[in-house]
Formats: C-alpha cells, sequence, structure tokens
C-alpha cells in the first residue's frame, strides 16, 4: 500500500525527500536504493538548481508509471514555474500516473489547485514571503510547507545559524509539517539541528546530490544511513 506524505511526516523519523535533478528512471532508481522515503519530479519548469527545462507530462508518461511500480513511498510532481501553466494541469491524470502529491510556491497556486482532491499539497515559501502569515496556511488544505527561503546569491553554501534561526522562526508560528531543500549545501551532521528544531524532513536537490546515478545514490545513502528521529 502506498504511504501518503502527511502519514511520511507525520511519524517519528525525519524523513528524507529526494527531488530528481531530471525526470529519468536511473536517477529515480538511484534514490531508492539509496533509501529515499519520498521522491518529488518536474514538470513545465525551468529549474533553476539542476539547470535543466522539463517538458510537459506525456514526455515522462511511461517512466513515471515505471517509477510508481517500483517504488511504495510517495511521489510528488512541481507541476510548473507559472500560475498559467500550473491551471492547465490535470491531477485526475497524475493521480493514474501514481502521484501522491503535487508542490508549488504559494503564487502558482489558484483556486482550482486547492479545489482538488486527487493530490496532497504542498505549498513553498521563498524569502520574500511574509512568516507572520504561514498560520493562515493551516486554513487550507495543505499539508506541509517547504521553506524555500535562501536567496538566490547563498545558493549552495554551508548551512549556518541564520539559516537555523529563520527556519525556527516558521516553525514556532505554525503546526504543520515543514520541510527544508537543500538550497544550502546540506550534510548529514545538519539533519540533527533540524531535528532538534522541529523540522520534519529535508529535500535533497541537485545543489546537495549532483546529477548523476553515482552522486545521487553515495549522497542520499549517507543522509539515509542515521536514524533521527523527530522530538
Amino acid at each position: 500500500m502506498e504511504a501518503t506524505l502527511k502519514k511520511l511526516l507525520c511519524s517519528e523519523k525525519m524523513s528524507v525527500i529526494v527531488s530528481l535533478p531530471e525526470n529519468r528512471m536511473d536517477l529515480a532508481q538511484a534514490a531508492i536504493d539509496a533509501g529515499a522515503d519520498a521522491l518529488k519530479f518536474h514538470i513545465n519548469v525551468s529549474h533553476r538548481a539542476s539547470g535543466n527545462d522539463f517538458k510537459d507530462v506525456q514526455d515522462y508518461e511511461e517512466m513515471f508509471k515505471e517509477v510508481r511500480i517500483t517504488f511504495n513511498g510517495p511521489i510528488g510532481i512541481v507541476l510548473g514555474d507559472e500560475i498559467d501553466k500550473v491551471l492547465t494541469a490535470n491531477t485526475t491524470k497524475l493521480k493514474e500516473l501514481g502521484f501522491n502529491y503535487y508542490s508549488l510556491y504559494a503564487k502558482d497556486i489558484g483556486s482550482k489547485m486547492l479545489l482538488q482532491s486527487d493530490l496532497e499539497c504542498t505549498v513553498a515559501v521563498d524569502d520574500k514571503f511574509c512568516h507572520e502569515w504561514i498560520g493562515g496556511i493551516e486554513s487550507f488544505n495543505i499539508q506541509a510547507v517547504e521553506l524555500s527561503i535562501v536567496k538566490k546569491e547563498d545558493y549552495g553554501k554551508p548551512l549556518n545559524f541564520e539559516d537555523l534561526i529563520s527556519y525556527k522562526s516558521y516553525r514556532e508560528k505554525t503546526k504543520l509539517p515543514l520541510v527544508v531543500p537543500s538550497q544550502k549545501k546540506i550534510v548529514p551532521e545538519d539533519l540533527i539541528i533540524l531535528q532538534e528544531i522541529g523540522i520534519n524532513a529535508v529535500m535533497l536537490g541537485a545543489v546537495t546530490i549532483g546529477h548523476t546515478v553515482e552522486s545521487i545514490f553515495e549522497t542520499v545513502s549517507r543522509f539515509t544511513k542515521k536514524e533521527i528521529k523527530n522530538v
């Protein structure tokens, strides 16, 4: 039975989500073999961290089906990088392909996506989002918040105390599960501190895991070998 994202993020274990730099089965298999708890793919996106342009869903259908057969954990998808692209998404079709949740920036989520019931939802907030507003997200059917709050010029730098204070300020203002994406170059030791401040999951992307089968397997394995539990 497939796990839901909500169930995964409410578990005691610190979850490791892998955001794939390309929609390829060999990269997904590397993440699965390394013990990833959940996966995330992209469509209709020019992706800053990976440098890739992702096409529409029909270009990847067979691969997505293969991933679903192989992997029982939650599978998510970024539906686009503009609200006009997102509004054309067929969530029923995506559910049939095996997706459990979608992931979007707040500015790209319209009423259609809030009203649909096919997929769970995570909302990403950026460095321009007012953290005082985060409590309002709890009024909607949102399963988690991705804290994509690192400024572009700081991508790939080590996680620092200022970052942790920022994440902690969000934790103090919402009960929703929080996910920290690896906009900074997160290392396994960072999970200990992130767990202590109440983060529920890390999302490892291109900045941390690289772009090859070998780098994805080796990097994700270093994170999943630790049994770090949320308090």
